[in-house]
């Protein structure tokens, strides 16, 4: 048994040997062996348990940050601040997309929490800029602390939360957090009037919004605060994949379509600043002013108009889970007649700038036709 073992061994030297000799003959290069050193063994290690390096590392990582803390000294704000110091030195440098981010803040927070239930759950993400959302409820009471919760997961300076003439209860019913700021309006305001109001509060670099009617998971809602730390000055919902086909599309994603065509960005498709969840910097809405966020399509152009960075940098399915309720329903709905007349002032708006063709490049019917009677 073992003679035919080393006879087998034996063949198998001489082919890899003869293989060899003839890629030398033909001039093939010859791939070295790979060496690890000593300064490697780490991630060599975690290679071979067949999960990414990184992630190990982080999951280290937490665990020495929180080594030596008592209890009470462990919490989510030195849980973020150990992250951000851990991500500068081991990951900084590579601008990652999201989902591998994603893993490395998770694989982190569960060697810092070591089993604690509150903290396992808190997602420290790589961000320098200090960090806002604002909430915008009305009667939402059912729904409002499920949300609150959510953002409670992410490193927020400042959660802002616009009660629109809530007539249920909804401000005695958050919980507390000394991060909540409410903003109470009794006498219903317009529809977009509490994101305008939320951002004037806050001056936080960047600023997240969301509605109080649909609680996202924190884990989708990271993506935004990523895009603007990684230069996006407006990042906006990508709700392509959630769309029927063209033919059976509505008035108000023709719309969507039609302004970013105009304006010169078709790669947005029917994505817009109606949509949430979204995200501005500092600088965006410092350029459109709080006042053009009550008319979010006129915001939407005039960030590309005046050269914002707008992106589409993430899917988060809201036309599944938005509210249905009596405005928003049907072919000729209020809130539908809503959105396509502030489409339609913020054309108006944009071609007091660019002109009736926008950046269309085709010549009218007129100047055609004078073109031809020059010849």
């Amino acid at each position: 048994m073992r003679m035919g073992r080393m006879h087998a061994a034996g063949e198998g030297k001489n082919r890899r040997d003869n293989i060899a000799r003839r890629n030398r003959r033909k001039g093939y290069t010859v791939r070295p062996k790979k060496v690890f050193h000593e300064a490697n063994a780490t991630r060599a290690e975690a290679r071979s348990y067949g999960s990414d390096w990184l992630e190990r590392l982080a999951l280290q990582g937490g665990r020495e940050a929180a080594a030596g803390k008592s209890e009470s000294e462990r919490s989510c704000n030195h849980m973020q601040q150990s992250f951000n110091s851990w991500y500068l030195e081991h990951a900084a440098g590579t601008q990652r997309k999201y989902s591998p981010t994603l893993r490395i803040s998770t694989a982190f927070a569960h060697g810092y929490a070591a089993g604690d239930s509150l903290l396992c759950h808190y997602i420290p993400l790589p961000l320098r800029r200090t960090t806002a959302a604002v909430v915008v409820a009305s009667n939402e009471r059912g729904t409002l602390n499920a949300v609150l919760a959510q953002l409670m997961r992410l490193p927020f300076g400042e959660i802002v939360v616009v009660l629109n003439g809530c007539s249920d209860g909804s401000f005695t019913a958050m919980e507390h957090d000394p991060r909540l700021i409410k903003l109470n309006y009794p006498e219903r305001l317009g529809h977009d009037v509490g994101r305008a109001l939320g951002a004037a509060v806050t001056a936080k670099d960047t600023v997240l919004f969301v509605d109080g009617d649909m609680a996202l998971p924190a884990e989708d809602l990271g993506a935004f605060l990523v895009a603007i730390e990684q230069g996006s000055d407006v990042a906006l919902n990508d709700i392509t994949p959630f769309l029927p086909s063209f033919m059976k599309q509505d008035s108000v994603t023709y719309s969507k379509m039609f302004l970013n065509m105009s304006l010169g960005r078709t790669d947005l498709l029917a994505n817009s600043l109606t949509a949430v969840p979204h995200a501005l910097s500092r600088r965006a809405i410092d350029a459109l002013g709080h006042a053009s966020l009550t008319v979010p399509p006129k915001a939407h152009a005039l960030a590309l108009v005046r050269g914002l960075t707008v992106t589409a940098p993430y899917s988060v399915n809201v036309v599944k889970n938005n509210r249905i309720r009596s405005t928003n329903t049907g072919p000729a709905n209020s809130v539908a007649g809503l959105i396509l007349g502030d489409h339609i002032e913020a054309l108006a708006e944009v071609m007091e700038i660019y002109g009736p063709r926008l950046k269309f490049t085709r010549m009218t019917r007129s100047e055609l036709a004078k073109v031809r009677n020059r010849r």
